[in-house]
């Protein structure tokens, strides 16, 4: 008959610890880039936001296992080797991901006008968990 085959699973976050989760966005050229990056180091997890230098935070653990959730809420693992662009927009959005497990697994994506699956909802959830930890006044960044 005509039957459509079933959509592929999206790829589950391995068992591994992430060690490495960086983002980037850029609205337009009005509006300054707006970048975050997660680290695992000698036992020590840092977040750190693009600012006019580096600001690094410590987090724990709760934080980085809710930043691993929203790997496989969001599908991102079946992000990798995405690279849309819209070639007729003049003005829009970019951005840039990449995760890597302790196991040696990566995802690396970005696209210019041209978004992964639940990319919106990840975006906005990645934004919201890394600027809880700025103090109030520097979250308008």
């Amino acid at each position: 008959g005509n039957t459509t085959p079933p959509a592929p699973m999206p790829r589950p976050a391995p068992d591994a610890p992430l060690i490495s989760f960086s983002f980037s966005e850029s609205h337009s050229y009005h509006v300054r880039v707006q970048g975050y990056e997660f680290r695992a180091e000698d036992g020590k997890h840092t977040a750190s936001f693009d600012l006019e230098e580096p600001y690094p935070v410590a987090v724990d653990q709760a934080w980085v296992d809710t930043l691993n959730g929203f790997i496989g809420q969001y599908g991102m693992m079946g992000w990798d080797g995405f690279h849309g662009s819209d070639s007729m927009l003049l003005d829009g959005t970019h951005f840039s991901i990449s995760l890597t497990f302790a196991d040696g697994t990566a995802v690396h994506a970005g696209g210019y006008g041209c978004f992964p699956e639940n990319y919106g909802d990840a975006s906005r959830a990645i934004d919201a968990h890394f600027l809880q930890l700025l103090p109030e006044d520097m979250r308008e960044w």
